[in-house]
């Protein structure tokens, strides 16, 4: 059976997790100090996946994909900031103190042992690079993350 992989960095769609505390605080809590990641928006995989699907090729190869700019938690919260017009700030928390606001929230402890491996493996490789070589394949225009979080404006404002 032939397979293609598509391989995407961290979503954008995970700081919307975020969205009920920087609704309510002006803020968001991690763990990741000034480490960089380049998260990709899904719906750009989505765009990527439906072209593979469409017009085939690719059979046998892990295509990776990236957003187009490599972010500090900083950097997205500036970016959210200028989405919703007023600050947002990122508080760096220890890895103990996010499991405990994860476990407290209500996350199983399954999962937060997964989003802890996740964490660890991250703070391993502080860097991230921008990967676009497959959006350029399926000309597929990479989302800024300033417009995925234009586009989610009211959930950042707590008003959907």
């Amino acid at each position: 059976m032939a397979w293609t992989h598509l391989r995407p960095s961290q979503f954008m769609q995970v700081y919307l997790r975020d969205a009920p505390t920087i609704a309510a605080e002006g803020a968001f809590y991690l763990a990741l100090g000034e480490t960089e990641l380049s998260p990709v928006d899904v719906e750009d995989i989505a765009k990527v996946a439906f072209r593979l699907l469409r017009d085939g090729g690719h059979e046998g190869e892990s295509l990776d994909m990236t957003g187009p700019q490599a972010l500090t938690m900083s950097d997205i919260a500036a970016l959210i900031s200028q989405a919703i017009g007023k600050p947002v700030r990122y508080i760096d928390v220890s890895p103990a103190e996010r499991r405990r606001n994860l476990l407290a929230s209500g996350v199983p402890a399954g999962f937060a042992d997964a989003l802890d491996e996740q964490l660890a493996e991250r703070l391993r490789r502080p860097k991230s690079r921008v990967h676009l070589v497959t959006h350029d394949m399926f000309g597929v225009r990479p989302t800024p993350f300033v417009e995925f979080a234009q586009r989610h404006a009211a959930m950042f404002r707590g008003e959907g």
